[in-house]
C-alpha cells in the first residue's frame, strides 16, 4: 500500500474532477470535449478505479501529447495535453499542495499577488475568479500611482514554466512540509509529462525541468516557486511596491534609484532558483497615466460596439487595425475582441488571411471567424488553399484553419484540400517535418470527411499511431455513414480492446450512444471502457483488471508484448510480483542501477515459482544456488545463463553490497551499458520461460 493517501482520497479525487470540469480555460478544454463527455458517463466509477489503482501503486501516468503554438515573437510555446485521468491525478496532487501553500501565502492575496489564488475546498472553482483579481490588481496600481509611485518597471521571467528546475521545486515543496512520497510521485509524473521526442525519431527525451503548460494545476504549482520572488519583492520597506500577476511583475517607486535597487534584488533572487528575467522587457519608465499599464478594451470606448453593434463600422475598424496585414502590439487585445464580434464579410476575408501570414498567433481568432460561415465563399476558400499549400511553418496554425473549414468548403476546394491532406499523410515529400499532433489529426479528419481515404488507409493510420491524442481525435471524426455500420462497429470493438484508456472510453461511449453491438467475448475490453458499458447496462460486471506484468516486461526489455498468463503463474503472489514490476518500470526510466538490482530480485521471485512447479517437495534455496540447480538448467538452457549473468551484474553493484562477494574488491555504480550487454540474453530468457513453463 502507498502513503499517497491524501492524493488518492476519494473526496480529493472528486474535488479534483470538479475543478477539472470547471476550468475556465475554454481553449484547453476544447482539446478534450469528447474525452470529458465519455468520462462523464461513469465518472464516479472511474474515480473509484483511479483511487484503487493509486492506493495499490498500480496507477501510472501516460506520456503527454504536445501542441506547439506560435507566440507573437515567432517562437513556439508547448501546450501539454494530458489524458483526462492524468489531469485529475495532477489536480489531486496540487490540491494537497494548495492547502499548505495558502497557509503560508494568504497574506499576499489581492494585495501583492493577484493570480492563481486558491479559492478553497468548498468553491466550485479551483482559483478565485481572475476577473475579480485583475480588477483589484488594476485598482491597486491606480492607487499606488495616485500616491506618487509613478516610476514603474516590469520584471518578466523568460520561459518561466519551461525553466522551473525540478530540484528547485522539490526544495520549496519540502519547505511547505509536503510529504516526501507525494513529492517523489509528482516528480515522476512531471518527468514523463515534460519529456519530448526527437524531431527525427520516436525516442523520448527526459528533462529535469519544466511544468506542463495548459493544465489548470500548473499555475498553482508555479506559485510554490514564485513565492521566493514575492519574499524578495516585499523587502525594502515602503520605498517600493511589488505587484505580481502570474509571472508578470511590476515594481513601483517614487524614484528611479529605488526602482533599480529593487530590480537588482529580484534579479539576484531569480538567479538563486535558476530563473532569468527577459532583459528586453525590463522597461524603467515614468508613467503619467496608470491606465497605460492596464490591459483593457474599455478605454477608449469602441464606437462600433457602443451603444449597439454596428457591423459596418466594426468591419471598417478591424480593417483599420490591421492595415497591410499587420496589427500593432498595443492594438492586439482590441483586435481580438472586435474580431470575436464581427459578422464575416468579403471585405475582411483576404485581409485576415494576410494577417495570418504576419501574425500566426491570431490563428484561433481567425479560425473562429471562418467557422461562422455556413459555407465558406469560393474567394476565401481559394485564399485558404493558397495558405495551406504554402510552406509548413506552424503545424498548430494549419490544424486550426483546417478544423475551421471542416464541412464548410465548397467544391472543388473540399476535394482538393482533402486530397492534399491525404497525400501529406500517406505520401510525404522527402525531408518533410514529422507531423505535430493537432496537424496530423486535422489532416486525417480533412482527408476522411472529403472521401480521400480508403477504409484500409484510415484503419492503417489509426492502428499505427502511437500518440493517444491523435488516435482519439481520429476516432472521434469517424461516423457510421463513412464506411458503413458493420465496419464502424468492428472498428469500435477493436479500439476498445487497446491499452489506451482515452481511446477505449470514447469508443465505448460511441457504441452506447449509437446502440451498436458489443462483440464477444468482452473480457479483453479496456477496464475504464467496461465501466461505461456497465453504466449503460450492456455488461453486468467489469471483472478484475489485467496484469500489468506483460506490458512492463515488453517495455523494459523492448520486446514484443505477449499473452502469457502471469496471474496464473504467480497465483496469490501476483499482486506482489506486479507491484515489484511497476517499481521496475519507474526505475528503468529514472535509475538504471536500482533497475538492475530490482530486476534481479524479481527474477529471483520468478524462479522460485518455477522451482515450486518442478520440484514441489523441495524448499527453494537461495537464488545463487537455484541458478545452479541441474533440473532448472536442463529445463531452461537459455534462461538460466541469462539470469545468472544478470545476477553477476547485480553482485557488482554498490547498491547491493559494499564489496564483491567473489573478489572482495569494492563494488561500483552500474551503468546503462551493463544492461545493454545482457538485454538480448534476457529477451531470449523470457521467450524460453513463456514457451516452456506452464502457468
Amino acid at each position: 500500500m502507498t502513503n499517497l493517501s491524501r492524493v488518492f482520497d476519494l473526496s480529493n479525487l472528486r474535488r479534483a474532477y470538479r475543478w477539472t470540469m470547471s476550468n475556465p480555460d475554454a481553449a484547453y478544454k476544447a482539446y478534450f470535449r469528447d474525452s470529458y463527455d465519455a468520462f462523464a458517463i461513469a465518472s464516479d466509477t472511474h474515480l473509484k478505479w483511479i483511487r484503487a489503482e493509486g492506493i495499490r501503486d498500480r496507477y501510472e501516468v501516460a506520456h503527454a501529447s504536445k501542441v506547439l503554438v506560435p507566440k507573437p515573437s515567432g517562437v513556439l510555446r508547448p501546450i501539454t495535453l494530458l489524458k483526462v485521468e492524468d489531469q485529475i491525478v495532477y489536480q489531486a496532487i496540487v490540491n494537497v499542495i494548495s492547502e499548505e501553500l495558502k497557509r503560508q501565502t494568504k497574506q499576499r492575496y489581492e494585495k501583492r499577488v493577484f493570480a492563481h489564488l486558491y479559492a478553497g475546498k468548498s468553491s466550485k472553482f479551483f482559483n478565485i475568479k481572475w476577473q475579480r483579481s485583475y480588477k483589484k490588481f488594476a485598482n491597486r496600481l491606480r492607487d499606488c500611482h495616485s500616491r506618487g509611485f509613478d516610476h514603474i518597471a516590469n520584471f518578466d521571467l523568460a520561459s518561466f514554466y519551461d525553466s522551473i528546475d525540478h530540484h528547485v521545486l522539490v526544495h520549496f515543496l519540502k519547505e511547505l512540509k509536503i510529504d516526501e512520497e507525494t513529492i517523489e510521485y509528482l516528480m515522476l509524473c512531471l518527468r514523463k509529462w515534460t519529456s519530448s521526442t526527437w524531431s527525427n525519431g520516436p525516442a523520448n527525451i527526459y528533462h529535469e525541468h519544466g511544468i506542463p503548460q495548459g493544465p489548470l494545476p500548473s499555475g498553482m504549482l508555479s506559485e510554490a516557486v514564485l513565492q521566493h520572488l514575492d519574499k524578495a519583492g516585499e523587502q525594502g520597506g515602503r520605498r517600493t511596491i511589488y505587484l505580481r500577476y502570474v509571472d508578470d511583475i511590476k515594481i513601483l517607486a517614487k524614484t528611479e534609484k529605488d526602482l533599480r535597487a529593487k530590480l537588482i534584488k529580484l534579479d539576484i533572487a531569480s538567479k538563486e532558483i535558476g530563473l532569468f528575467p527577459q532583459t528586453s522587457k525590463i522597461n524603467i519608465r515614468k508613467v503619467n497615466d496608470p491606465e497605460d499599464e492596464i490591459k483593457s478594451v474599455s478605454r477608449p470606448p469602441e464606437p462600433s460596439l457602443v451603444p449597439f453593434v454596428n457591423q459596418k463600422k466594426l468591419t471598417a475598424r478591424i480593417l483599420e487595425l490591421c492595415r497591410r496585414g499587420r496589427v500593432s502590439a498595443s492594438s492586439s487585445t482590441r483586435f481580438k475582441y472586435l474580431l470575436a464580434n464581427v459578422t464575416p464579410s468579403h471585405r475582411l476575408n483576404a485581409r485576415l488571411i494576410k494577417v495570418l501570414h504576419s501574425h500566426p498567433e491570431y490563428a484561433p481568432q481567425i479560425a473562429s471567424y471562418i467557422s461562422r460561415y455556413t459555407k465558406v465563399p469560393a474567394g476565401l476558400a481559394a485564399e485558404i488553399k493558397t495558405y495551406l499549400d504554402d510552406q509548413e511553418l506552424y503545424h498548430s496554425v494549419l490544424a486550426t484553419v483546417l478544423d475551421a473549414c471542416l464541412g464548410r468548403l465548397p467544391p472543388p476546394y473540399d476535394h482538393d484540400i482533402g486530397k492534399a491532406a491525404a497525400d501529406r499523410l500517406l505520401r510525404p515529400k522527402p525531408g518533410a517535418l514529422p507531423l505535430q499532433p493537432t496537424y496530423k489529426a486535422s489532416l486525417i479528419a480533412c482527408a476522411l470527411s472529403s472521401g480521400n481515404l480508403t477504409h484500409a488507409e484510415y484503419d492503417g493510420l489509426v492502428a499505427a499511431e502511437t500518440d493517444w491524442w491523435i488516435k482519439k481525435r481520429s476516432v472521434n471524426v469517424l461516423g457510421p455513414d463513412i464506411y458503413g455500420v458493420p465496419s464502424y462497429e468492428a472498428f469500435l470493438n477493436l479500439r476498445m480492446r487497446e491499452d489506451g484508456s482515452e481511446v477505449a472510453r470514447i469508443c465505448a461511449a460511441r457504441l452506447v450512444e449509437g446502440s451498436h453491438k458489443l462483440a464477444s467475448p468482452y473480457g479483453t475490453v479496456e477496464t475504464t471502457a467496461k465501466h461505461i458499458l456497465r453504466a449503460a447496462k450492456i455488461i453486468r460486471v467489469v471483472g478484475a483488471p489485467d496484469s500489468r506484468i506483460p506490458e512492463i516486461i515488453a517495455y523494459v526489455l523492448d520486446r514484443k508484448r505477449t499473452v502469457f498468463d502471469w496471474k496464473a503463474l504467480f497465483g496469490t503472489g501476483h499482486k506482489h510480483a506486479e507491484r515489484m514490476m511497476i517499481m521496475l518500470k519507474r526505475d528503468r526510466e529514472a535509475n538504471i542501477e536500482k533497475f538492475l538490482v530490482h530486476l534481479d530480485s524479481w527474477c529471483d521471485l520468478l524462479l522460485s515459482e518455477i522451482y515450486k512447479r518442478h520440484k514441489p517437495r523441495k524448499t527453494y534455496p537461495n537464488y545463487g544456488s537455484a541458478l545452479k540447480d541441474p533440473v532448472l538448467t536442463a529445463l531452461l538452457p537459455a534462461a538460466i545463463p541469462a539470469l545468472d549473468a544478470l545476477h553477476a551484474v547485480r553482485l557488482e553493484s554498490s547498491v547491493a553490497h559494499p564489496r564483491s562477494l567473489k573478489t572482495g574488491k569494492p563494488t561500483r555504480r552500474l551503468k546503462h551499458h551493463d544492461f545493454y550487454k545482457i538485454r538480448k540474453q534476457l529477451i531470449l530468457a523470457f521467450d524460453e520461460i513463456e514457451h516452456v513453463v506452464v502457468p
